[in-house]
């Protein structure tokens, strides 16, 4: 494989300037005089390489989702199968909240970005599908792996389980700006592992 041009190198600098600015300032925030600045470029040169602000948005939300894809799925194959669950000291739904709450995977700047772009999904009909794909998909997920552990759940209590774990989820390193999200972690596990117990009770 070839080196990256000097092309690929600049804009991959400005992408990442972007994403933390957005994880500072929001979408709306993140002007490109704060992008140049972070990416230590001219704003004429962010121009050149990354074009307008609409194309590097949608760079932005290509990148966050993709990545968001390959981790998730990464994760998911990472569970234990049928086959090899006689093998595995810990559960799926255990594995699930370490992946969740643990400090191992937190990432707030992440968390901070993925909530910016939903919020901006709101003023934007073409990013609202997609955020909504990416959110249902997220969802299904979790769905299904809780229904492999709690077969006797109906559908109903799977589904609001997956979301309340969701929720906690984001909400948890939402509080990275205030510093209290590593105060907060083992409350949410708590919270979360109470959520799970419930689909126990069959």
């Amino acid at each position: 494989m070839g080196r990256p041009s000097k092309k690929e190198e600049r804009i991959e600098e400005i992408l990442n300037a972007f994403y933390r600015c957005v994880a500072r300032y929001g979408i709306d925030g993140s002007t490109l005089e704060r992008i140049a600045d972070e990416s230590g470029l001219k704003r004429s040169l962010v121009r050149h390489f990354a074009g307008n602000r609409e194309e590097l948005e949608s760079m932005l939300v290509d990148r966050v989702l993709e990545q968001s894809q390959q981790q998730w799925s990464g994760f998911i194959e990472s569970l234990p199968t049928k086959e090899s669950k006689e093998n595995c000291k810990k559960s799926c739904t255990e594995l699930l909240l370490e992946g969740l709450f643990s400090d191992q995977y937190s990432d707030g700047e992440y968390i901070l970005v993925i909530e910016s772009l939903i919020f901006s999904a709101g003023r934007d009909a073409a990013l609202r599908q997609r955020m909504q794909a990416w959110m249902q998909g997220f969802t299904d997920d979790i769905t299904f792996i809780l229904q492999g552990q709690f077969p006797k759940a109906d559908n109903a209590r799977l589904e609001a389980v997956s979301f309340g774990l969701i929720s906690l989820y984001f909400n948890l390193d939402s509080l990275a700006p205030l510093g209290m999200n590593q105060q907060y972690r083992q409350p949410a596990r708590s919270a979360a592992e109470y959520l799970l117990n419930s689909l126990s009770t069959d």
